[in-house]
């Protein structure tokens, strides 16, 4: 692979750098997650790709290299579909309650697949807030299938899912800005591509439909909303939009639309502790599911096939007494 070449078409500049095409997308993220690049080069190709941004068939083209070294598992039989929900960003000013959703999802039944970031000096991570609540991460294939053919939550980092990625993206602390990785790892699934529903989040509303294409493209369902902090999670003070995207030539459809804003006591802190005990509380019906949960749990729902309609998956969630 000339990588030279590759540089001088993708590192322009925003305003006349081109695209690669799709095989080439694939082996040259093939090559990078090999560690086949040198380090020169790899840090131009990162930061060319950042001041670009990565074209749709790059983007597939990186996402099927990553796929073929991603950890696999397989949906538990006679279960709801498996939900995948990933964690990379984690709280920076409010609690981080992605691992609420991943456990309200789970005791609903649902096969629940979250990954994410071990370590983060500038955020509190998901794995800090289940450290609080005694799950602890799976680290090997048998072990995270156990939990998903027993009805546990099974919680795995990067490092583990699949090392590679964990090593893209560690790079952010080396160069100081992220790069490919960071987007790329929340799309990541260990199940075959309908097999299961995918959470995604964005950044700002207008990128939903650019990442819905390309959920589209891969044939793959998903809902995505503009995300809390980066999180996955609807935002509890203010639920976004909510889209779904069915899979192959369907286009996004807004399931929810963007609520008013709402007053709600949160966490009193975005510690993993304080966020925990809260957690619990909700947990244990001691404290209202936020809305905006319940509408995103509601969506799930739907998206699963476990009800036709949002008030019916609402319904259900408020027979279950959330």
């Amino acid at each position: 692979m000339e990588l030279n070449k590759i540089i001088k078409e993708i590192g322009r500049g925003k305003n006349h750098a081109r695209d690669i095409d799709f095989d080439s997308a694939v082996a040259l993220y093939s090559a990078m997650l090999a560690g086949d690049v040198p380090d020169l080069e790899l840090g131009g190709i990162l930061i060319a790709l950042r001041i670009k941004g990565e074209g749709e068939a790059e983007m597939r083209g990186f996402y099927q290299a990553m796929q073929a070294r991603m950890m696999t598992l397989r949906a538990p039989a006679s279960r709801p579909m498996p939900v995948v929900l990933p964690s990379y960003n984690g709280a920076r000013r409010q609690g981080n309650l992605t691992p609420l959703l991943a456990l309200l999802l789970n005791q609903l039944g649902f096969p629940v697949l979250m990954h994410g970031v071990s370590d983060d000096a500038t955020r509190v991570t998901s794995e800090a807030v289940f450290a609080e609540l005694g799950v602890q991460p799976v680290t090997t294939q048998s072990q995270a299938q156990a939990c998903l053919d027993n009805g546990k939550l099974a919680f795995i980092t990067i490092d583990n899912l699949c090392p590679p990625m964990a090593k893209q993206l560690s790079l952010r602390w080396r160069m100081g800005v992220r790069n490919s990785a960071h987007t790329l790892a929340k799309l990541a699934t260990p199940f075959g591509e309908r097999e299961a529903l995918r959470l995604s989040s964005v950044s700002h509303p207008e990128y939903v439909p650019r990442v819905g294409q390309f959920f589209s493209d891969i044939n793959a369902p998903a809902l995505l909303l503009n995300g809390t902090e980066g999180e996955v999670y609807a935002n509890p003070l203010r639920c976004p939009a909510i889209s779904y995207v069915h899979g192959a030539a369907a286009p996004a459809q807004i399931w929810v639309e963007r609520q008013p804003e709402v007053a709600l006591a949160l966490p009193g802190d975005k510690t993993a502790a304080v966020t925990a005990r809260w957690t619990e509380d909700v947990l244990a019906k001691q404290r209202k599911v936020p809305e905006a949960l319940r509408l995103q749990i509601a969506c799930c729902l739907r998206a699963s096939g476990q009800c036709d309609s949002l008030d019916a998956g609402l319904q259900r969630l408020s027979d279950a007494g959330y």
